[in-house]
């Protein structure tokens, strides 16, 4: 079975995808999409709609901005949910879900000489939030689904 790792890593090679912002030092959790990456992406997006919507009479399609009021994601039972069990590594403060077992042997194995001890787990909320406006002190807060 072929590992997400080895997926990613090739196809970082092959200019599908980049670390978001990785020439200036990266941004966690975003990616930036090469030529073939953008097409590979539309093509996803738009078998998904055909699927989804197009082929259904029982779903209508919307598309709605990223960033959104936090009522949005507490009426939808986001806030509430949308969280996952995390642990930290104590050496570099990586963290990983709980239950990926084989993602920590494998960072562990990646502290060549270290002992690596784990926090104890605990909820993280996966919403990414955001402040919104131009006046620092009148800035509305934003929530995302990062997904």
């Amino acid at each position: 079975m072929v590992s997400l790792e080895k997926i990613v890593s090739l196809a970082k090679r092959r200019g599908f995808i980049y670390p978001g912002s990785e020439i200036y030092g990266g941004l966690g959790g975003t990616w930036d999409y090469g030529p073939l990456g953008a097409e590979l992406k539309n093509n996803i997006k738009k078998a998904f709609w055909q699927s989804m919507v197009y082929e259904r009479d029982d779903v209508v399609g919307i598309d709605a901005a990223i960033l959104m009021n936090p009522k949005v994601w507490e009426a939808s039972g986001h806030v509430a949910a949308f969280t996952d069990p995390l642990v930290e590594c104590k050496v570099c403060h990586e963290r990983f879900r709980q239950d990926s077992e084989d993602e920590i042997k494998n960072h562990q194995s990646s502290h060549i000489g270290k002992k690596v001890e784990w926090t104890e787990p605990r909820q993280f909320n996966l919403l990414v939030e955001a402040k919104l406006g131009v006046v620092e002190d009148a800035k509305a807060k934003v929530v995302s689904d990062p997904s």
